[in-house]
C-alpha cells in the first residue's frame, strides 16, 4: 500500500500540564497539514498511518472537533470494521496515558482510541484527561459516544465508573459556560442525565446517581432560564422525554402505542445524528419488537441503504441478522407444519428442502463475514457450525481449531471438532479431542458437558473399548437419566 508523505515538519510539541494556551494559527495550520495527509492516508485504506496523522495533529490542535476528531474516529470504525486490531502491548507501553504530562497522555489515549474505538476504557480516559485539561469541547465530543457505549453494551459498570463520568461532563459544562457556549453546557448535561440514568439502572438503589441525575437536571434548568419561556419550556419537555425514552428502550414489553412513541424518537434521533452508528442500530431494535413483517422489511431497507452509503459492513450485519431470524422463523413454522398428525410426507421433504437452503444462505453470509473479519475467530466459528450442518466436515475442520483460540467458542469448537472427526471415521482423534475439552471445562452444567461425554462413549464404542464407554455412559446417566441414547447403549454394553 502506498504510503502517504508527511507534513515537512512532523515534530509533535509537547504541550506542557498546565492549561492549554489558546491555539495560535501557526499550531492550527500545522494541525490542518497534518489532517489533510491523514485523510489521503485514508483514502488509500492506510488506516493505521492515518489515525497517526490525525493524532499527531491533534498535539498541535487538540480541540479540533470537525478537523480531526470526528474523521478520527470514522478511521478508526473504518480501520475496525476491516479487521484492525487494538494497540499491542509493546505499542501500548509506548503511549501511556497515566502520565504527569496530562495533554500529551490525552493525544497518546485519542492515538489508543483511534486503534479500538468501541474501547469504553479509552472513551472514558478521553472524557476525564479532557476534562484535567479543561478541553470542554472534546468533552462535548467524547460525551454522547460515550453514553451510547453505556446504553448498548449492556455491560454493568462500576458506580466509580458512571460517578467520574458525570462529574467530568459538569465540569466541562461549567468550562463551557465560562467561555459563552450554553448551548455545550445544556448538551453536556444532557449527557450527564443520560449517564445517571444508566447508572440508575444498574443501582436502583444508589443514592448517588439519583444526586447526580438531579445534580444535571438543576444546572440544566438553570442555563434554560436565560432562554424565552417558551423555548425553555419546549426544552423541559424533551429532556423529560429523553429520561422516559432511555428507561423504556431497555423494556422489552409495550403498548402498542408506547412501543411506536419509541420508534418515532429513535428515528428523530438517528435522523438528526446519521454520523452515530448505534443511533440506527437502536432504531432498528425497537423497529423488531413489533414482530411485524412489514416494519422488519422496512428495517432491513433502511440498513441497506445506509450500507450502501457509508459502506458501513456493521449495517449489513444487521440486515443479514434479520434476515436470516426471518427465513429461521418460516423454517419453523414448515417443521411445525410437518410434525402435525397425521404425517405428510410432503410437508417433510419440503421442510428439509427449506432447511438445506436455510443453510447454504447462512454460509454465504457467515463467509463473507469472515473474509470481512478475518481476525475475528468467532466469525469462523459461525461459518464452521453451517459447514458442519451441511456435511462439509473437511471444510469445516480448519474453522473449528482456529475458533479454539478464542475463548468465546472454545469448549463448543473443540465439540463440533470431536463431531466431525467422529464423522470422517477418525475416532481416535475424536475420542482424544473430547477428552480435552472436558478437561478443561470447569462445571458439569449445561448442554455442552453432556454432548461432549456422549459423543466420547460413541467414539468409544467404534474403537472397540466397551469398559471406558460404559463408564461415559454412566457418568452421563448420573447427570441426565434420559440422554439422548445413552441409557439404551449402556444396557447393550452391560448385557455383555
Amino acid at each position: 500500500m502506498a504510503q502517504v508523505n508527511p507534513p515537512t515538519n512532523p515534530a509533535v510539541p509537547d504541550p506542557g500540564q498546565s492549561l492549554p494556551a489558546p491555539v495560535t494559527s501557526e499550531n492550527k495550520a500545522k494541525a490542518l497539514k497534518f489532517f489533510e495527509h491523514a485523510r489521503k492516508a485514508a483514502e488509500q485504506r492506510n488506516y493505521d498511518y492515518a489515525v497517526k496523522l490525525y493524532t499527531d495533529g491533534l498535539a498541535f490542535w487538540p480541540d479540533a472537533v470537525e478537523e480531526g476528531l470526528k474523521p478520527l474516529r470514522v478511521v478508526a470504525t473504518a480501520r475496525k470494521l476491516e479487521g484492525g486490531k487494538p494497540a499491542g502491548f509493546l505499542l501500548s507501553r509506548k503511549l501511556p496515558v497515566a502520565g504527569k504530562d496530562t495533554l500529551k497522555s490525552l493525544v497518546n489515549v485519542l492515538h489508543l482510541y483511534g486503534l479500538d474505538p468501541g474501547s469504553i476504557p479509552h472513551m472514558e480516559n478521553i472524557l476525564q484527561l479532557a476534562a484535567r485539561a479543561s478541553l470542554y469541547r472534546i468533552v462535548w465530543w467524547i460525551a454522547p459516544v460515550l453514553v451510547e457505549a453505556y446504553d448498548t453494551s449492556g455491560k454493568k459498570l462500576a458506580q466509580a465508573n458512571y460517578a467520574a463520568a458525570c462529574a467530568a461532563m459538569d465540569k466541562a459544562g461549567e468550562l463551557a459556560l465560562q467561555g459563552g457556549d450554553d448551548r455545550i453546557q445544556m448538551d453536556l448535561m444532557h449527557a450527564a442525565i443520560a449517564v445517571a440514568q444508566i447508572w440508575s439502572q444498574y443501582f436502583p438503589d444508589s443514592m448517588e446517581a439519583q444526586r447526580a441525575r438531579s445534580h444535571a437536571s438543576g444546572k440544566l434548568t438553570i442555563t434554560k432560564g436565560k432562554f424565552s419561556k417558551e423555548s425553555g419550556f419546549v426544552e423541559s419537555l424533551k429532556d423529560k422525554d429523553l429520561q422516559a425514552d432511555i428507561r423504556d428502550r431497555d423494556r422489552m414489553v409495550h403498548t402498542e402505542e408506547r412501543l411506536a412513541e419509541l420508534i418515532a424518537h429513535a428515528r428523530a434521533e438517528w435522523e438528526a445524528n446519521r454520523e452515530v452508528t448505534g443511533k440506527l442500530i437502536t432504531l432498528v431494535d425497537l423497529m423488531l419488537r413489533t414482530n411485524d413483517v412489514k416494519v422488519e422489511n422496512e428495517a432491513i431497507t433502511l440498513l441497506d441503504e445506509e450500507y450502501a452509503t457509508s459502506a458501513n459492513y456493521a449495517f449489513k450485519m444487521k440486515a443479514d441478522d434479520i434476515r436470516i431470524k426471518q427465513i429461521n422463523r418460516h423454517l419453523r413454522h414448515l417443521l411445525e407444519k410437518a410434525a402435525t398428525p397425521p404425517p405428510d410426507s410432503e410437508a417433510h421433504r419440503a421442510a428439509q428442502q427449506y432447511a438445506q437452503r436455510v443453510n447454504d444462505a447462512e454460509i454465504r453470509i457467515f463467509e463473507e463475514r469472515r473474509q470481512k473479519y478475518p481476525t475475528d475467530m468467532k466469525m469462523h466459528f459461525n461459518l464452521a457450525v453451517r459447514l458442519f450442518k451441511a456435511g462439509r466436515f473437511d471444510d469445516a475442520i480448519p474453522y473449528f481449531q482456529r475458533s479454539q483460540a478464542d475463548g468465546r467458542c472454545r469448549h463448543e469448537s473443540r465439540l463440533y471438532l470431536g463431531r466431525c472427526f467422529f464423522e470422517k471415521g477418525f475416532h481416535e482423534q475424536a475420542a482424544s479431542t473430547m477428552k480435552s475439552a472436558l478437561r478443561d471445562l470447569d462445571t458439569e452444567a449445561g448442554k455442552l458437558p453432556l454432548e461432549l461425554h456422549y459423543w466420547l462413549g460413541r467414539s468409544l464404542e467404534e474403537l472397540k473399548k466397551p469398559e471406558e464407554a460404559r463408564d461415559v455412559y454412566g457418568h452421563l446417566i448420573q447427570i441426565d437419566y434420559n440422554y439422548r441414547d445413552a441409557r439404551q447403549r449402556l444396557e447393550r454394553i452391560a448385557s455383555g
